[in-house]
């Protein structure tokens, strides 16, 4: 008997990758929900204490550094590849949120008028950013780590329920802070 190819696998496949997409887009929101600010006061101060960005208005540049994050916080999955293209393979298996600040820095806030100059190569500025960015989020997998697994423990909640959500968020918010609202 010829055996004839049903699409079955193949669906799967795909239905299990848009799964884990949907998955780290989720917790890619929750990490900048709950970080922004940390991960806002970090690089810009390391940005201008390291003298990547020279200028004359560093509160100009905090500012440009908070509208970045919060550009990627609202933007698509689409949008958000897109953007980083151009340098994804500045290093192998890089951490997107790292590649989207440098592709910002070097694409947007350098046409800027309170910035002088920018300094450094593609690489040396995401290794500066992604080493920051790479600490705020080992310890945020640790928290919400714990988190789930105090979640586990509540038998009477079901995960994807509209219970679940509203505990984990509580949870997420008494562990790590409310998640900080960004200047508009």
């Amino acid at each position: 008997m010829k055996y004839r190819y049903s699409g079955r696998t193949h669906d799967r496949l795909i239905d299990r990758l848009e799964r884990k997409e949907k998955k780290e887009s989720i917790r890619r929101d929750r990490f900048f929900k709950f970080k922004l600010s940390e991960i806002h006061n970090k690089v810009s101060q390391a940005l201008l204490l390291n003298k990547i960005i020279e200028t004359e208005n560093p509160q100009a540049i905090s500012d440009l550094i908070m509208q970045g994050l919060n550009k990627a916080y609202k933007t698509s999955e689409f949008d958000f590849k897109y953007f980083i293209a151009p340098i994804r393979n500045v290093v192998p298996r890089p951490n997107p949120y790292s590649l989207y600040l440098t592709q910002y820095l070097l694409e947007v806030m350098i046409d800027n008028p309170n910035v002088i100059d920018i300094y450094g190569t593609d690489l040396e500025i995401y290794k500066l950013i992604d080493g920051i960015i790479s600490q705020i989020n080992e310890r945020f997998e640790r928290a919400e780590q714990e988190v789930f697994k105090q979640l586990s423990h509540n038998k009477s909640l079901i995960p994807g329920s509209r219970d679940y959500e509203i505990a984990l968020e509580q949870l997420f918010s008494k562990k790590i802070g409310a998640g900080e609202r960004s200047p508009k």
